[in-house]
């Protein structure tokens, strides 16, 4: 993990970095860590590192063993179901609802995302994708006029990120950009019922993927 810079509150700035050194796999679901390595890895003190991660505790991503240290949860099929059937709750009819905007700013940023996804397709650039792709669905919500459901979402990916959950591992970015696609196109189709199906869709294929490979012994 990398030291860290003096910008934002220490107990955020601790929380971020944890959460990037989760993404990047540098903290192992299903392995435990003493909480003083970590202050000693982060140059800090104990105290702003244990708030940090009663944070993750409380969104289920590690849990505390009484003498131990802290451990890494992995993601169940539970979470999986409780992500996506959030996001399935909002993002299915923000789709509809972006089909008719008038938010041309929001629009704009969604193709622009779309066209930043198909480049770093064609160079095999996941992290890029993975960017483009949360700036995509991003839009789209925000399209739609409602900054709580899109700030709610934003949460439920964020927590799928931390936890590792890709779907790239039993799919190609190319499988991925088609369904992009074909949301893409109905949204600015205008057409209400075809943006709520390939929403729909996409989710639906993304969870039973994460589940199988969750389920997989």
């Amino acid at each position: 993990m990398r030291s860290l810079a003096d910008d934002i509150p220490l107990t955020q700035r601790i929380y971020d970095e944890l959460r990037d050194a989760l993404v990047r796999g540098e903290l192992e679901a299903g392995k435990l860590y003493s909480v003083v390595e970590i202050s000693r890895q982060l140059g800090v003190s104990r105290t702003p590192v244990r708030e940090a991660l009663l944070k993750f505790a409380s969104e289920g991503v590690v849990s505390f063993e009484r003498s131990k240290g802290v451990r890494i949860l992995e993601a169940s099929v539970t979470d999986v179901h409780d992500l996506f059937g959030l996001r399935l709750l909002l993002e299915v009819p923000s789709a509809a609802l972006a089909a008719v905007s008038e938010n041309s700013e929001q629009l704009d940023r969604m193709r622009q995302a779309f066209s930043a996804m198909e480049d770093a397709c064609a160079r095999g650039n996941e992290l890029a994708f993975q960017q483009h792709d949360t700036t995509f669905h991003d839009a789209i919500l925000r399209a739609a006029g409602n900054a709580q459901v899109a700030e709610a979402v934003s949460r439920a990916r964020g927590q799928a990120h931390t936890r590792r959950l890709s779907t790239t591992h039993t799919r190609s970015l190319a499988e991925v950009i088609a369904a992009h696609r074909e949301i893409h196109d109905a949204v600015l189709s205008g057409d209400e019922a075809r943006a709520s199906a390939a929403v729909k869709a996409h989710l639906t294929e993304t969870r039973d993927i994460l589940i199988a490979q969750i389920s997989k012994p």
